[in-house]
């Protein structure tokens, strides 16, 4: 009389399907376009925070450039700046986009020495005069940066 413990074969491959059958209906269900949706609004968020802190720690304008799917960060000279991607360009992810700007006619935050926002590259240039949007959707759902003028202020809702 033999004693065997453990599982069979059989056992065991049923257990495997019913697990695969599980994780792919978790996969399917996942809402990672809106993780990744959000991710993508605080990133944008922190790089004209970024944009902002160097044109005050280096005394100089920085700006942030926008399109519908990237953005750079430009310097006084007009270089652009490497970004912590190793790239002097952001591209968005695929299916998220940056829609109608408000109060941005130029599609960029120009940042003086002190932290000021400007709508455009001129010197002293025009300030932006009420909060600026930035809006990124993707799949139906969105995400608004607001930049609050005078003090840069950024915020994503």
């Amino acid at each position: 009389m033999r004693n065997s413990a453990g599982f069979t074969l059989i056992e065991l491959m049923v257990t495997i399907i019913i697990i695969s059958i599980l994780a792919a209906t978790v996969l399917l269900q996942w809402p990672g376009s809106t993780i990744n949706l959000r991710e993508q609004a605080e990133q944008l968020a922190d790089d004209i925070r970024y944009t902002q802190s160097l044109a005050m720690t280096k005394g100089q304008r920085y700006r942030i450039v926008l399109s519908s799917a990237s953005y750079q960060i430009i310097n006084s000279s007009g270089s652009a700046v490497t970004l912590m991607n190793g790239s002097t360009t952001m591209t968005l992810n695929s299916g998220i986009t940056i829609g109608a700007l408000t109060n941005l006619p130029n599609s960029l935050i120009n940042f003086d020495g002190r932290g000021t926002p400007y709508t455009d590259t001129a010197s002293p240039g025009t300030a932006l005069a009420s909060t600026a949007s930035i809006p990124m959707s993707a799949n139906g759902e969105t995400h608004t940066i607001s930049v609050t003028p005078q003090t840069g202020r950024v915020v994503v809702q």
